[in-house]
């Protein structure tokens, strides 16, 4: 299979999130993934970033008393960062876990974000901690239990700054029943397909 990414063995790689711009927006696919344009964050995925390593490393010294008493209720796991791959034929699959058991049988995706900007993670359509449940099933033969997101709560604007919300982070399960990772498991090979044929279209017809 022919991909736009490979790692320093030469073999194809995806991720959740090349596979989600994909899907979603193919003009910033082809800058991100195919033409390897230097990623460019903004406000609010700087304060994500912020917001996630203030909770894996436990450290809230950029964060006032109100945000410190909600990021404190985040659910912290035993685990941060924990690398997974899904080996198919020809490509594999990586991702990285925020958080998660050290038996792996539970996983936490945090999230951060403005109003109503929780409901996308209930959409069937996200499928992010599926791909870590099958990783973890394939690469160690346990079945992930219980996979959930954080979502923290954002406010503010870039004017005023933006701030935690005096919210309680909310908690949304993930179905990751195994009808569910199945259909994600082989849905993804059809997907990687499409990627490959769209890949070698723009090369073609852009004399890369």
């Amino acid at each position: 299979m022919e991909l736009p990414s490979r790692d320093k063995n030469g073999i194809c790689y995806l991720s959740y999130s090349a596979i989600n711009t994909f899907l979603k927006d193919k003009n910033q696919f082809i800058k991100t993934y195919i033409l390897k344009d230097p990623f460019i964050g903004n406000e609010y995925t700087e304060f994500g970033v912020k917001v996630g390593k203030a909770i894996e490393s436990n450290n809230y010294e950029l964060f006032n008393d109100n945000e410190i008493k909600i990021l404190n209720k985040v659910t912290r796991l035993d685990l941060f960062e924990k690398k997974t791959i899904i080996n198919y034929d020809s490509f594999y699959i990586i991702g990285y876990i925020d958080s998660c058991s050290s038996d792996l049988t539970k996983i936490i995706d945090y999230k951060t974000g403005g109003r109503f900007k929780e409901y996308q993670y209930y959409d069937n359509d996200y499928v992010q901690l599926c791909y870590y449940a099958i990783g973890i099933k394939q690469e160690y033969g346990i079945i992930v239990k219980e996979a959930s997101v954080e979502f923290i709560r954002r406010i503010g604007s870039l004017k005023t700054g933006l701030f935690v919300s005096n919210e309680d982070p909310i908690k949304i399960n993930i179905n990751i029943e195994e009808k569910r990772l199945s259909n994600v498991y082989y849905t993804t090979i059809k997907i990687a397909k499409e990627i490959e044929c769209f890949y070698k279209n723009y090369i073609k017809l852009n004399n890369i």
